[in-house]
């Protein structure tokens, strides 16, 4: 990232006060000091699901308006050397709740068991792909949609070998008892425009025998790392983030196949690189968006990316001009071509920093570092909210001109905020009789936050 004379004055492109506001209204302790990651929201019932990958259990919540988040049961479902529970996932109106769980052996395929939201019983156990990492129910409850990271690497000879990124398509439509998987094998990228190729020299860091390493990937569906699973609103796409490979996957759902992947390209706009204990973005940042969490706009025109990144370029003496890793943006796209309407350039830094939870150690890598992200239309306008892992808080962001998103307000998710010792990473939104909440998990903490937007 090259240093620059000032784009701007720190939030001289800060948008105006909004009436809006998200208000903090109580906090879930589950008694464990971290692992509170995903969560989920029944509307129909007002139970929330949270995952803890690290007790290997989920909590299941009772959302009162009045009284705030009560855990009404807890299923404790790995034992031990069983797997890693990876993510979770209510259905929309019956008693059930669906879980991805790799196995321990990073190259083997994982599951998606189906349990009982009362009593955690297990109602239906399936074959996935390799290392599954994030599903979702469609909207009616008749499709689950698997993200098969594939993210396991293992030594092979002097290089490395990893397990191949894939889509599972669940179908529910004849019962649970006749659930049928079907696995989509993800293409090789070489060529395709805007995605991550060869020629930007990524490095991924992973855990392999307990050390931590840089390893270099490409285009190949070995390279192919599917992490983030939204449904359009009438359930006949999914979409799926392929955040290291900077595309989304279009999967038709009816058809179990794969009906397009387009790359998303780079972002250029004023950041600060430095960790210096000050806000200056007087840098312009070159990056590949990477985007984790996906959402969809109410009525399915827009796709919304959170820009959180994973790779690093590998900088040689010879090469220079190498795009960063994550945008550090919300960016919106037309769901049907793909087409890049707009993104949030370094408002969600330049607002963080105004409500005091920059997390300036993180300025030389990935900024506040959006994850999650949900969209929704609230008195009267189209609205996204994501979570900022590093800054420890949640973004609003007016969705009303997609071409110029604007951020808003950001808010902290507890005492302590800024310093990343909270860590919001999965979010969901429910309305319940006009009054709009969201629900974090705070994946350091053990906790799980509740906001009302309130006007």
């Amino acid at each position: 990232m090259l240093r620059i004379p000032a784009l701007c004055a720190v939030f001289a492109l800060a948008p105006m006060a909004s009436a809006l506001e998200l208000k903090a209204s109580s906090v879930y302790q589950s008694g464990f000091a971290l692992g509170t990651e995903i969560v989920a929201v029944q509307a129909s019932s007002m139970r929330v699901i949270v995952s803890n990958s690290v007790e290997g259990l989920v909590d299941i919540l009772r959302l009162d308006p009045s009284a705030g988040l009560q855990r009404i049961a807890r299923h404790t479902l790995m034992g031990q050397d069983a797997g890693e529970i990876t993510a979770v996932a209510f259905h929309p109106s019956e008693d059930i709740f669906a879980v991805c769980v790799r196995d321990s052996d990073g190259l083997k395929n994982g599951r998606v068991e189906f349990r009982s939201a009362t009593d955690g019983t297990l109602l239906k156990r399936l074959e996935v792909g390799i290392w599954p990492d994030s599903l979702a129910f469609s909207p009616a409850g008749d499709f689950v949609v698997v993200a098969n990271e594939g993210e396991g690497y293992v030594r092979e000879g002097e290089g490395f070998r990893s397990g191949a990124g894939s889509i599972s398509v669940i179908d529910l439509r004849e019962g649970l008892a006749q659930a049928k998987q079907r696995l989509i094998a993800m293409p090789d990228l070489a060529g395709v425009a805007g995605t991550t190729q060869d020629e930007h020299k990524r490095l991924l860091e992973r855990a392999i025998d307990g050390e931590e390493l840089k390893i270099p990937f490409g285009t190949s569906a070995e390279h192919i790392e599917p992490e983030y699973v939204a449904f359009s609103p009438d359930g006949t796409r999914a979409y799926v983030s392929l955040q290291e490979n900077n595309a989304i996957a279009v999967v038709d759902v009816l058809q179990g196949e794969l009906h397009k992947v387009f790359g998303l390209g780079t972002v250029r706009h004023a950041a600060d690189v430095l960790d210096d204990g000050r806000y200056e973005p007087n840098a312009e940042l070159f990056a590949l968006r990477e985007p984790d969490a996906l959402a969809v706009s109410a009525d399915g025109r827009y796709l919304i990316s959170a820009d959180e990144g994973d790779s690093d370029p590998k900088i040689a003496k010879t090469k220079a001009g190498l795009p960063s890793g994550g945008g550090r943006t919300i960016s919106v796209f037309d769901s049907a071509s793909g087409e890049l309407l707009g993104d949030t350039g370094s408002q969600l830094d330049d607002m963080a920093a105004k409500a005091g939870v920059y997390p300036d150690q993180r300025s030389p890598n990935k900024g506040s570092e959006p994850e999650g992200v949900v969209s929704f239309d609230a008195f009267g306008k189209r609205l996204a909210i994501a979570s900022l892992e590093r800054a420890d808080a949640l973004a609003l962001i007016d969705l009303d001109q997609p071409a110029q998103p604007r951020v808003l307000h950001v808010v902290g998710v507890g005492e302590g905020a800024g310093a990343g010792n909270l860590a919001p990473e999965g979010l969901a939104h429910v309305e319940h009789q006009g009054r709009h909440f969201l629900v974090t998990g705070l994946e350091k903490s053990g906790n799980v936050a509740l906001f009302e937007l309130i006007k």
